[in-house]
């Protein structure tokens, strides 16, 4: 019991801790983009208003960040209730799921899986366009 008196500060920052960074994983790794506007979705739409319409504003930005972490949060909870009553199959059904797009996000993907496919180095190309100007540029000082 006395290392919990002397320890009970660093116990509750530790979980603090732990907590917010397992938040901040689930809501890196889930889904983005669904035309359901499921998961984590609205509440990163959300902070993205509110944030903008701060225009730069510490305190208000600070506000838009909590609130935006205690909707992260309901979202998590939310599903691990759904999980307890069986409306369900797994807690994180709610915030990892297969997304469904728009017909407009649907098209934007397949242009962008044509592209790779046809320039699947891009890299390469783009540094040997730019050796080919610096060699344009040292032809042009001497020529």
């Amino acid at each position: 019991m006395s290392f919990l008196k002397r320890h009970w500060f660093n116990i509750f920052m530790t979980l603090f801790i732990f907590c917010s960074m397992g938040l901040t994983l689930l809501v890196a790794l889930s889904p983005k983009q669904d035309a359901k506007n499921r998961g984590f979705i609205p509440c990163t739409t959300e902070l993205a208003n509110k944030v903008t319409s701060c225009q730069g504003g510490l305190k208000c930005t600070t506000k838009a960040i909590l609130n935006n972490v205690i909707c992260d949060a309901r979202v998590v909870i939310k599903g691990a209730n759904n999980w307890i009553n069986d409306k369900q199959e797994k807690p994180w059904s709610n915030y990892f799921f297969e997304p469904e797009l728009s017909e407009e996000e649907k098209l934007f993907r397949e242009h962008t899986d044509i592209f790779y496919k046809e320039n699947p180095n891009y890299h390469s190309d783009f540094e040997q366009l730019k050796r080919d100007y610096e060699l344009l540029k040292e032809i042009n000082r001497h020529g």
